[in-house]
Order: structure tokens, then sequence, then C-alpha cells
């Protein structure tokens, strides 16, 4: 990414209030060593379109937040008021409407701002909820379920608390295989009976035992989901298709194994994983990501991996940033329950920037449109390529 597009990018995150600590400290660093305001203002003006054409968008409550925005700026290298006044303006507006909800970032290259898409029955956001299977074959719904005891077997309490399933080992018994299975337009976390803690993205599934016995404490995955692994003396063993595990003995690290997409990748946040992939065995060190193409059998490394954008559907944002047109509609129709087909060829767009998660499927077709994407919502399938 150019210099000008990552400071965009970093300017954007800090205007949704989602940028790290470092980032902000780098952006701020840029800006105290600019001595002409042109390009910071051509980006804020950019931003600031959007909240001037927004019903909430309000100039009058800019100066709170346009004075605790020029405290922080005023570290490091300070810049005349009268340079910064324009910029910090536009980045307080932006940074009003996203505390509403209503603000979002997304668009492509080159791209100028879109008509609003209006959809006559919108289709809401994601949530928590998930579906327990027991070993029994008993199915449990835990979306808006009270926390409490859901069953005792086995020697083992699976609880409901505060919102994630945990696994507490209460006795001796044979262990027996459990799967939480988030269907589209949910995700959950939970507490295997070792402790590792599990996120689970939209349309993924996770088969357990109620407890780790033997040699490995082995799971199976399908779709998406993030570990923080509890060290134990035996290693940690995540099964995915296409003959391709994960053993690990303590780390996090996020897996991405949908069945519909070309590819697995593994990319690693702390401590150490072994990826086997058939005739590729690899050992990640932290910040890299490990990409198997299952259609040609190859592998590639990313050393330098923006964990942050991998981890983004953990924190409630969706990430598009270079990511193609199939992939940003593959995680759509996971995220908010749809159906998608392709009248045409898909465009070879790249897309640059993130959404929250919680905003309605509206606002998602209207940065469609932006970026150029003719599509159709008929019902709750997307056809993509019509008008």
């Amino acid at each position: 990414m150019e210099a000008k597009e990552y400071y965009r990018f970093l300017l954007q995150r800090y205007c949704a209030g989602i940028a790290t600590p470092a980032e902000e400290e780098e952006l701020f660093a840029e800006l105290g060593k600019q001595s002409d305001d042109a390009e910071w203002v051509a980006m804020l003006d950019e931003l600031h379109a959007y909240t001037e054409a927004d019903p909430q968008y309000n100039p009058a409550e800019y100066e709170p937040v346009l004075q605790s925005i020029l405290q922080q700026g005023s570290t490091g290298r300070v810049r005349p008021i009268r340079r910064m006044r324009r910029w910090v303006a536009a980045a307080a507006a932006a940074l009003l409407l996203t505390a509403a909800g209503s603000y979002w970032l997304l668009h492509t290259r080159n791209s100028s701002p879109a008509t609003p898409v209006v959809v006559a029955a919108d289709v809401q956001p994601g949530k928590n909820g998930a579906v327990l299977t027991l070993a029994n074959g008993q199915q449990v719904v835990l979306d808006n379920r009270d926390d409490g005891l859901i069953t005792s077997a086995q020697g083992t309490q699976v609880v409901l608390k505060n919102g994630q399933v945990e696994y507490q080992p209460s006795g001796t018994g044979a262990p027996v295989n459990n799967t939480l299975h988030t269907p589209r337009g949910r995700k959950f976390r939970m507490q295997l009976p070792d402790g590792t803690l599990v996120w689970l993205n939209a349309a993924s599934a996770l088969t357990f035992p109620t407890a780790f016995t033997g040699t490995e404490r082995k799971v199976e995955l399908t779709g998406e989901a993030y570990f923080e692994v509890t060290k134990g003396k035996t290693p940690f063993v995540v099964a995915l298709s296409n003959k391709t595990s994960i053993t690990v003995l303590g780390t996090h690290f996020n897996v991405s194994a949908y069945t519909d997409d070309p590819g697995i990748s593994t990319t690693l946040l702390q401590g150490a994983v072994r990826v086997n992939v058939p005739a590729h065995p690899s050992v990640l060190k932290p910040g890299q990501q490990l990409l198997f193409d299952k259609g040609a059998g190859t592998v590639a490394l990313n050393n330098h991996v923006d964990t942050a954008a991998v981890m983004a559907w953990k924190n409630g944002v969706l990430n598009f940033q270079d990511k193609k047109l199939t992939t940003v509609v593959a995680m759509i129709a996971r995220w908010y329950d749809i159906d998608v087909t392709y009248a045409s060829t898909p465009p070879d767009i790249a897309f640059v920037g993130e959404i929250g998660s919680d905003v309605n499927l509206s606002s998602v077709l209207t940065f469609l449109k932006e970026s150029g994407v003719a599509f159709r919502l008929e019902n709750r399938t997307l056809i993509i390529g019509k008008q």
C-alpha cells in the first residue's frame, strides 16, 4: 500500500474509533511532520462529505470533540490551530457520527459517494447465538437463553455464563463428542474443558470431547474460529478439511477454513503453531499467516500479515481491506444470512476499508453501490451483476 493510502487507512480507523494506540501515535506523528495541509484536507473532505449527507449530522456538536482531538494533536510537534482546525473538524464530525452508529468508511479506490440504497424490508445484522448438539442428538438453541446449567453428563457440567458456553469437569466419565454450530448470522464463544477459549464466526462448527484424555487434545473445525489455547502437557490439535491440521501447546491463532472458500488460512498472534498441510508442513511465528490453496495444493507464507484485519470479525468489524468482491460478498452472506448468485462474471475489484458488523444490510449495499457493483436484492437473495 502506498504511503498516502496507508495514512488514509489510519485516518479512517481513527475516525471510526478503532485505531490501536500505536496507529494513533503513528498518525499524529505523521501529521506533526507535515508543512502542507493539502493532502490531509482532501482526505478529510472526503470523509466530511459523508457526514454532511447524514440527517444526524449536527455541526454545532463539533466543539467539545474538536477540542479533545486538538489536545491529542498537541503532543509532539504542534501545528498552528488555523491549520489543524479544518481537518480536526471533519474528524470530529466523523467521530460524532460513529458514536451514533451510522457512519461508515467503506469505499474503493478513486470512488465517489453514492446515494444510499433503500431496502423495502431491511435485513438486520447478525448477533450472538449458536446451536449446541449434545452426544444424544439433543439440540440446545443458545440465542437469548438465560445463564445457568444446560446439561450435566459424563462427569462434565455444561453451563451458559455471561453469553459463553463453559465445559466444567465435575467428576469422572467417558468423554463424548458435542458440537457447537453457529448458523449464518450468528457468532459465539465458548470455553473448552481444558480452559481453552474459542470464538466461532458465522456459519462455523466445532466438534470437541466433553473431556480431553489421551495423548492429544483434538477438536474438529469447519468455518472460522479464533483460539486462545491453554497450555497443557498434551498438544492441542485442530483438525480441518483436506487432511490439514494445526498442532499447538499454548498459543493464540485464527483459522479460516470455510468449505466454500478456495483456501485455508492460519494466522498466528502469539506462541507457535505447526500447520500440517499435505507435503508442506510449516511452523509459524507470531505475525505470520499461512494460506493453503485447496485446489492447487500449494502454500504461501505472509510474513507481515495485518493481524488487526484478520481479527476484525471477532471485534465487531467486517474488514474488507484488500479483499476481492467474491470474498467480500461471501462475508456479507454469512453475517446477514442471505443467499448470493452471480448473473455475470464478478468484476475484479479490491476494496479498502471496513464497517461495523452492527449495521443493517442497506448500509453495506450502499457501499457495494458506491464501489460500482451492479446488483439487485430480491427477498433475501443478492444477485450480483443485475440492476
